[in-house]
């Protein structure tokens, strides 16, 4: 099932949104395109269903569809990923809330559209995981959240496929001329667990993509898995001082970087330089070239660059 889906966003869980759009735009890395427009965006009624907490039990509160947006969530465009910058405020309330109490703004999923998101759905709960969040419009799924975090804390949101308004939404924000011309390869996810993490993956039917690497550079093994068009490569670091290992000790399992594929390495690198952003590390060899850098200030997330 997973080769059908399409990548829609990755989520963003903040504190501070607006700093957050303006850190990314002011590095040259993504620009604020604007809120998500509702899905979809029809008169009617909504509801959602959500666990307060992850151990709790959920509630369901509805209200109306369509209208104006009450602009709650942010998008920034880095290259052709959407990245949804979605503010929450620490503590009890939602278990998105929960998450930024206990690891501080990070990615906490990744939303594809799914050809059949009832049956996609079903075959992820046969697999153990969890549903701790449906949105409804007039009766119909619009977005669901399986809890995928058991190793590398990620969760696994579904949506039906994109509709004609979303698709010119879309193309609208790659038009902007300010827009990188980088392509989402993927996660680099940090675990504290390598050979759990890939056995998790394994089971949940994702495609392993080759063996487990050993990597000197990153100081780490790593196991890399399919998951639509995207790459989430685990990542165990095995030196105190790998760029990984200081991920883990600060927010534990989870989302460490986002990776994209570029046509001129060394021009992105010195640009995102120009601006003040360190390189953490860097691979020139003429086979493998890519650069590791420190975007964290602002949403705790490390940009990987990969020449094409």
């Amino acid at each position: 099932m997973y080769e059908s889906w399409e990548l829609n966003h990755v989520g963003l869980m903040v504190t501070k949104r607006n700093d957050v759009l303006k850190y990314f735009q002011s590095l040259g890395l993504g620009v604020s395109v604007g809120p998500q427009p509702l899905l979809p965006h029809e008169d009617g009624e909504g509801a959602l269903t959500y666990y307060r907490t992850l151990e709790g039990d959920p509630i369901t509160f509805t209200y109306p569809t369509g209208g104006v947006h009450d602009f709650r969530d942010g998008e920034s465009q880095i290259g052709d990923c959407q990245v949804e910058v979605y503010p929450m405020k620490p503590g009890p309330g939602m278990f998105i809330s929960e998450y930024l109490e206990k690891k501080g703004p990070g990615i906490n999923h990744i939303c594809f559209n799914t050809p059949d998101i009832k049956e996609d759905t079903e075959i992820l709960l046969g697999k153990g995981c969890d549903l701790v969040f449906n949105a409804t419009v007039n009766g119909e799924t619009v977005e669901n959240y399986l809890d995928t975090r058991k190793f590398g804390d990620v969760m696994i949101s579904l949506r039906p496929p994109v509709g004609e308004w979303e698709k010119k939404w879309k193309t609208n924000n790659l038009s902007h001329p300010l827009i990188n011309k980088w392509k989402f390869l993927g996660v680099g996810i940090a675990v504290q667990n390598l050979k759990g993490a890939s056995q998790y993956y394994t089971k949940l039917g994702f495609h392993e993509v080759g063996p487990k690497v050993n990597d000197d550079l990153l100081k780490a093994h790593s196991h890399s898995f399919n998951i639509g068009p995207l790459i989430f490569e685990l990542i165990e670091p095995v030196e105190d001082d790998s760029i990984f290992q200081e991920s883990l000790l600060a927010r534990g399992d989870g989302i460490a970087e986002l990776v994209f594929l570029v046509k001129d390495l060394k021009l992105e690198v010195d640009k995102l330089v120009a601006k003040g952003v360190d390189i953490l590390i860097a691979e020139n060899k003429e086979s493998k070239k890519f650069a590791c850098l420190d975007t964290r200030k602002e949403g705790n997330i490390i940009t990987r660059l990969v020449q094409s």
